[in-house]
């Protein structure tokens, strides 16, 4: 853990924050769509909606369209939720069951493990060759219980991307951990603005009075680890506070907040400039119903955080859309981890400048 520079104490000058511009142009948005979250593993499944051999999981990912499903050999595979015949979706976006994967276009199946099954009433076509008509595959892997998926297949693994954080978040079981509730939303955000939101700590006495009285806000820090690409977050707890734990955000868009009660989750899928959906998902070792009063308590105390701040974050949007504000100054006391975050942002944008595009598939 010693090669992992934090960031330093002493508050030199950051200097600006990224153009207003980059937060809502589309072509800025192409940039960061293949050079950031394509190359980036993104999380989209909990195991625990995977139970059984055909239960699937579909969705959207930066305009990218994937199903993940369990196999008949227990792997959960994901796929681009594309058929190999004329690019038709093939299941909803949802949860589900399938013995196999049906395309409603023309009837092509697939099985678990993306093979094609049968190209339904085709005809005779020496061309169709079924070994190489097979779904277009994702690098999926999973930690801990949580399903992640890669759109650049040339990827490191899972555990090399999350790199650090593997090794400190070992002692919370996380696999443990069940499904409770999630809290999904919609809003005219940029995925980057909620990423500036989150990473500092300037805010939080003048926006989260509830938090505020669980933490130690005079003791809070963010430990900026540039090499890998992450963010520690530490918040002590006051006497009788909520909030005691582990607490992560690993660029792009993951939030990982560790507890010896469960977890709470968050990530973002960036639905394009100027807009995102937020998902939190809540995890608790005990789910008995003795426990439901309390689990609900927790839960409703950290939706109403995030609520605070998505009311915040989306009148910085509104003002940032109109043309008169360009770049701010960055507190050298707070808002070392925007600038940090911004440094992240900018290498991705510079690197899809330089040529760099992710390999979407094999062959």
């Amino acid at each position: 853990m010693n090669d992992l520079p934090a960031r330093p104490r002493v508050f030199a000058p950051l200097g600006e924050t990224l153009p207003a511009s980059w937060y809502a142009d589309p072509g800025v948005f192409v940039k960061e769509r293949a050079a950031i979250f394509a190359r980036h593993w993104q999380l989209f499944a909990h195991e625990s909606r995977l139970p059984a051999p055909g239960d699937y999981v579909a969705g959207v990912l930066a305009g990218y369209p994937i199903v993940v499903i369990r196999g008949r050999d227990g792997q959960v595979r994901g796929f681009h939720n594309v058929c190999r015949h004329r690019a038709a979706q093939l299941v909803p976006d949802g949860v589900g069951h399938a013995k196999s994967l049906v395309c409603p276009y023309h009837g092509w199946s697939y099985d678990g493990d993306g093979r094609l099954i049968k190209a339904r009433d085709f005809g005779e076509d020496p061309g169709l060759d079924p070994a190489a008509m097979g779904l277009f595959a994702l690098r999926t892997e999973t930690w801990k219980g949580l399903v992640f998926v890669c759109i650049d297949r040339n990827a490191p693994s899972l555990v090399d991307w999350l790199g650090p954080i593997a090794v400190m978040a070992r002692d919370y079981p996380l696999e443990k951990y069940r499904f409770y509730r999630d809290k999904i939303r919609e809003v005219d955000v940029d995925w980057k603005a909620y990423g500036d939101n989150y990473l500092e700590g300037y805010h939080l006495e003048l926006m989260h009075p509830a938090l505020c009285a669980a933490i130690d806000v005079d003791r809070y820090t963010i430990d900026v680890h540039d090499r890998h690409e992450f963010f520690h977050l530490y918040g002590p707890r006051r006497d009788g506070g909520l909030t005691q734990g582990l607490y992560f955000y690993r660029f792009p868009v993951l939030m990982l907040n560790l507890y010896d009660w469960g977890a709470s989750i968050a990530t973002i899928d960036a639905l394009g400039p100027g807009r995102m959906r937020h998902t939190n998902w809540y995890l608790f070792e005990d789910l008995s119903p003795e426990g439901k009063a309390e689990r609900d308590r927790i839960v409703e105390w950290a939706i109403e955080i995030v609520s605070e701040d998505i009311a915040i974050v989306t009148g910085v949007q509104r003002n940032l859309n109109t043309g008169v504000y360009d770049r701010g100054r960055l507190s050298p006391k707070h808002e070392h981890g925007l600038k940090g975050f911004h440094d992240m942002v900018r290498r991705g944008v510079a690197e899809y400048d330089s040529g760099w595009r992710p390999t979407v598939r094999a062959g």
